[in-house]
């Protein structure tokens, strides 16, 4: 899995960083990427997921200012957030992991992309689907799987794969343990940890266990993953 995912009794948005990662990397880990390919990670934040690249294939890129604090971006360049800093058909992949949210016009965004991949390149995004509002005020949307579906064949590409990161109950589990970490807060040394442990962690256990066992229509998820290959 990406990164270090803090366990569940340390960790009040567990479930949604564990469905993402494993979404992700699920899909990282099957591309088979190689030494002579060229990815970038857009918006590439603390850089999770560069783990899953060979040494000199991956770049992460971020924009200067935004809701994310600065001491959590390690981009290797910074740019405008409107034109990406490559060549046409220039990289064999891009990877973009919630971000789309935080873009004013999606529309562009996904077109700069589609500039700089080469022909039947991938594309690997994720965008939530049911989240709180966050890194104010720079979030503007939310995506169905339709919807990102609908989205990427507009600009010219084709979904290979497409995954929910959790399932129903888990995504109840994690808002309510999100509600508690994000309201319940008291100016006492070790609070919110002990906050995270007896409330948020319960929570959470209960909402992965009772995912394994009861009825589930698949239409209430967190966040949308979805692996496309830009058409010629």
């Amino acid at each position: 899995m990406a990164g270090a995912l803090l366990p569940v009794w340390a960790n009040p948005s567990f479930i949604a960083e564990r469905g993402l990662a494993r979404g992700i990397s699920g899909i990282l880990a099957r591309l088979g990427i190689d030494t002579s390919q060229r990815w970038v990670d857009v918006g590439c934040g603390m850089r999770p997921y560069e783990v899953f690249f060979p040494v000199g294939t991956y770049v992460g890129i971020d924009v200067p200012a935004s809701g994310r604090p600065d001491e959590l971006k390690h981009p290797d360049l910074l740019y405008d957030g409107k034109r990406l800093p490559f060549a046409d058909s220039a990289l064999n992949g891009i990877l973009s992991t919630q971000v789309l949210e935080h873009v004013p016009d999606p529309d562009v965004f996904l077109a700069e992309c589609r500039r700089v991949l080469k022909p039947g390149a991938k594309l690997v995004l994720s965008a939530p689907f049911l989240w709180s509002e966050h890194e104010q005020p720079h979030d503007y949307f939310r995506f169905t799987s339709f919807g990102m579906g609908r989205l990427l064949a507009k600009h010219g590409f084709a979904p290979i794969k497409s995954l929910k990161s959790t399932g129903a109950l888990e995504a109840f589990a994690q808002l309510v343990s999100t509600y508690v970490a994000n309201s319940f807060r008291l100016p006492i040394p070790g609070f919110g940890r002990l906050l995270t442990l007896f409330v948020c962690c319960p929570v959470q256990l209960a909402g992965l266990l009772l995912q394994k066992v009861l009825p589930d229509q698949g239409e209430l998820f967190l966040d949308v993953v979805v692996l496309a290959e830009k058409r010629p």
